[in-house]
Protein backbone atom coordinates (compact mmCIF):
# COMPACT_ATOMS: atom_id res chain seq x y z
CA UNK A 1 0.00 0.00 0.00
CA UNK A 2 2.81 2.43 0.67
CA UNK A 3 4.23 2.01 -2.37
CA UNK A 4 0.88 2.78 -4.21
CA UNK A 5 0.92 5.85 -2.45
CA UNK A 6 3.94 7.02 -2.63
CA UNK A 7 3.87 6.62 -6.50
CA UNK A 8 1.04 8.59 -6.82
CA UNK A 9 2.67 11.62 -4.72
CA UNK A 10 5.60 11.47 -6.24
CA UNK A 11 3.77 11.51 -9.78
CA UNK A 12 1.64 14.41 -8.68
CA UNK A 13 5.05 16.30 -7.37
CA UNK A 14 6.50 18.85 -9.29
CA UNK A 15 10.09 16.85 -6.99
CA UNK A 16 9.71 13.91 -8.88
CA UNK A 17 12.19 15.70 -11.33
CA UNK A 18 14.13 16.43 -8.53
CA UNK A 19 14.21 13.26 -5.94
CA UNK A 20 17.12 11.68 -7.62
CA UNK A 21 19.55 14.53 -6.08
CA UNK A 22 21.00 14.21 -3.05
CA UNK A 23 19.81 17.49 -0.85
CA UNK A 24 21.09 18.39 2.47
CA UNK A 25 18.81 18.55 5.06
CA UNK A 26 18.42 22.39 4.95
CA UNK A 27 17.81 22.31 1.39
CA UNK A 28 15.05 19.46 1.94
CA UNK A 29 13.81 21.44 4.94
CA UNK A 30 13.18 24.59 2.55
CA UNK A 31 10.77 22.37 0.09
CA UNK A 32 7.13 22.42 0.55
CA UNK A 33 5.42 19.44 2.24
CA UNK A 34 4.76 17.53 -0.50
CA UNK A 35 7.89 18.03 -2.22
CA UNK A 36 9.52 16.77 1.05
CA UNK A 37 7.02 13.78 1.36
CA UNK A 38 7.74 13.13 -2.46
CA UNK A 39 11.49 13.05 -1.59
CA UNK A 40 11.08 10.49 1.48
CA UNK A 41 8.86 8.32 -0.42
CA UNK A 42 12.03 7.61 -3.52
CA UNK A 43 14.31 7.38 -0.55
CA UNK A 44 12.37 4.47 0.71
CA UNK A 45 11.71 3.11 -2.51
CA UNK A 46 15.19 3.65 -3.07
CA UNK A 47 16.03 1.71 -0.35
CA UNK A 48 14.34 -1.26 -1.50
CA UNK A 49 14.95 -1.48 -4.47
CA UNK A 50 18.84 -0.50 -4.69
CA UNK A 51 19.86 -2.65 -2.29
CA UNK A 52 23.11 -4.38 -4.19
CA UNK A 53 24.84 -6.77 -1.58
CA UNK A 54 23.14 -9.37 0.60
CA UNK A 55 23.53 -6.89 4.32
CA UNK A 56 22.20 -4.35 2.50
CA UNK A 57 19.44 -6.52 1.16
CA UNK A 58 18.71 -7.27 4.51
CA UNK A 59 18.46 -3.47 6.19
CA UNK A 60 16.67 -2.51 3.44
CA UNK A 61 14.11 -5.47 4.09
CA UNK A 62 13.89 -4.48 7.73
CA UNK A 63 13.27 -0.97 7.68
CA UNK A 64 10.30 -1.46 4.83
CA UNK A 65 9.00 -4.04 6.87
CA UNK A 66 9.29 -1.33 9.81
CA UNK A 67 7.64 1.29 7.70
CA UNK A 68 4.63 -1.04 6.49
CA UNK A 69 4.70 -1.90 10.25
CA UNK A 70 3.94 1.65 11.43
CA UNK A 71 1.62 2.35 8.47
CA UNK A 72 3.09 5.81 8.30
CA UNK A 73 2.84 7.70 5.74
CA UNK A 74 5.41 9.63 3.44
CA UNK A 75 3.85 12.61 4.75
CA UNK A 76 4.18 11.59 7.84
CA UNK A 77 7.90 10.35 7.61
CA UNK A 78 9.17 13.64 6.31
CA UNK A 79 7.14 15.86 9.37
CA UNK A 80 8.57 12.99 12.25
CA UNK A 81 12.11 13.52 10.19
CA UNK A 82 11.91 16.67 10.57
CA UNK A 83 11.01 17.01 14.37
CA UNK A 84 13.45 14.48 14.77
CA UNK A 85 16.47 16.37 13.98
CA UNK A 86 15.31 19.57 14.41
CA UNK A 87 16.46 18.38 18.26
CA UNK A 88 19.99 16.95 16.72
CA UNK A 89 21.88 19.79 15.43
CA UNK A 90 23.97 17.46 14.01
CA UNK A 91 21.62 16.26 11.44
CA UNK A 92 21.05 19.33 10.11
CA UNK A 93 24.10 20.38 9.11
CA UNK A 94 24.48 16.31 7.09
CA UNK A 95 22.15 15.35 4.11
CA UNK A 96 19.02 14.03 4.11
CA UNK A 97 19.98 10.83 3.75
CA UNK A 98 22.04 10.67 6.60
CA UNK A 99 19.11 11.96 9.01
CA UNK A 100 16.53 9.24 7.62
CA UNK A 101 18.89 6.15 8.26
CA UNK A 102 19.25 7.73 12.03
CA UNK A 103 15.96 7.77 11.64
CA UNK A 104 15.20 5.03 10.44
CA UNK A 105 17.44 3.56 13.26
CA UNK A 106 15.28 5.05 16.37
CA UNK A 107 12.37 4.04 14.75
CA UNK A 108 12.94 0.47 13.59
CA UNK A 109 16.17 -0.28 15.40
CA UNK A 110 19.09 -1.40 13.71
CA UNK A 111 19.08 -4.78 11.43
CA UNK A 112 20.85 -7.80 12.66
CA UNK A 113 24.18 -8.44 10.83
Amino acid sequence: MFKYAALLLLLSSPAIAEAHLYYTFSQWERLKDDDRAAYIADFIDTLATRAATQPAQRAARHYSECIMRTQLTARQLADFLREYARARPELQRGSVQRAMNDYLNALCGRPLD
